[in-house]
């Protein structure tokens, strides 16, 4: 019998960015939505079947993978798998009980997260900083304070729990930074024609350009990687599973080809998922690139630059 509220369960306290992607989904839970205390909770909840789905971070556009997500997935689960991407934003508002004023606070809450992400508007303060556990703690100590001298940096989710006010709307230091969410479940989604496939590809014996093979197997069969990492074995001193990102989905048969052919290398696949393609993940010409980048017309000169030192200092 179908459940008639199934439940969805993602990275708590309440008031992370985790829960915030859950109202950001594709199609709205129509069921229960309940904090697990780790990524591992989560996982854990989908795959025994207490829960129908799961929320979990994926990827920062600050500091790239969430290792912990990815380990749990690659070495631990084996029925769980990546069914849509949310791209949340990452946002911090500077919150307070009704009443306060921002010149006016004393003491700061936030996390060390938080903190780290909204250096300029700390400073701007004069205020003493405590760091919590988390951004629901933060909010819940300013909620509970005996004087409107206490703010929170938190979210904007985890302030309104808490029935703050919002002293400042934009405390982040740089506009743009957000979190890839996935959404969880025992099956994957069925194909949209623009869809992306999560597959990790474990060379059986370590060998030079095993690398290079497995890429080929994508690359003939002219499918595009928007993703490449690798995640070291856990058992294995020096050898590494590569997880990889395929347009594409499980249903097409070019990416079938590709995963036989990897498979014969000898490799060994996992499949994480394939899910519909959210475009806010893919980085397009014109936008940011890291400092010091060039282009390739560029590349020339500059590799003379770094070659002869004395002309940096002009």
């Amino acid at each position: 019998m179908t459940d008639p509220k199934p439940r969805l369960t993602y990275l708590g306290p309440p008031g992370t960015f985790t829960h915030g992607a859950v109202d950001l989904l594709g199609k709205p839970w129509a069921g229960s939505v309940e904090p697990r205390e780790s990524v591992a909770d989560v996982i854990f909840s989908v795959e025994s079947g207490e829960a129908a789905a799961g929320v979990v971070p994926l990827e920062t556009s600050v500091e790239g993978d969430v290792s912990s997500t990815i380990d749990e997935l690659i070495f631990r689960s084996s029925m769980c798998f990546i069914n849509e991407e949310i791209i949340v934003p990452i946002n911090y508002v500077a919150a307070g009980q009704a009443g306060s004023r921002l010149s006016e606070v004393t003491q700061l809450i936030t996390t060390s997260a938080a903190l780290s992400q909204c250096r300029r508007f700390v400073e701007s303060l004069d205020a003493t900083v405590t760091l919590v556990a988390s951004n629901a703690a933060a909010s819940a100590a300013v909620a509970g304070a005996d004087n409107s001298q206490h703010a929170a940096l938190t979210t904007a989710i985890a302030a309104k729990q808490e029935q703050l006010a919002i002293l400042r709307g934009v405390a982040e230091d740089h506009s743009g930074v957000s979190t890839r969410m996935a959404l969880l479940s025992r099956r994957v989604s069925e194909p949209t024609g623009h869809d992306r496939t999560s597959i990790v590809v474990t060379p059986i014996g370590d060998r030079t350009g095993v690398l290079v093979e497995i890429l080929q197997c994508f690359a003939a069969r002219d499918i595009a990687l928007t993703s490449i990492s690798s995640r070291p074995l856990k058992t294995r001193a020096g050898e590494y599973s590569f997880l990889l990102t395929a347009r594409g989905h499980i249903a097409d048969e070019r990416i079938q080809e590709a995963l036989q052919a990897a498979a014969e290398l000898p490799s060994e696949l996992k499949i994480l998922g394939s899910y519909p393609l959210n475009g806010g993940g893919d980085r397009r010409g014109g936008e940011s690139a890291p400092p010091g980048s060039v282009t390739a017309d560029a590349l020339p000169d500059w590799i003379a630059t770094l070659l002869t030192p004395e002309s940096l200092a002009t």
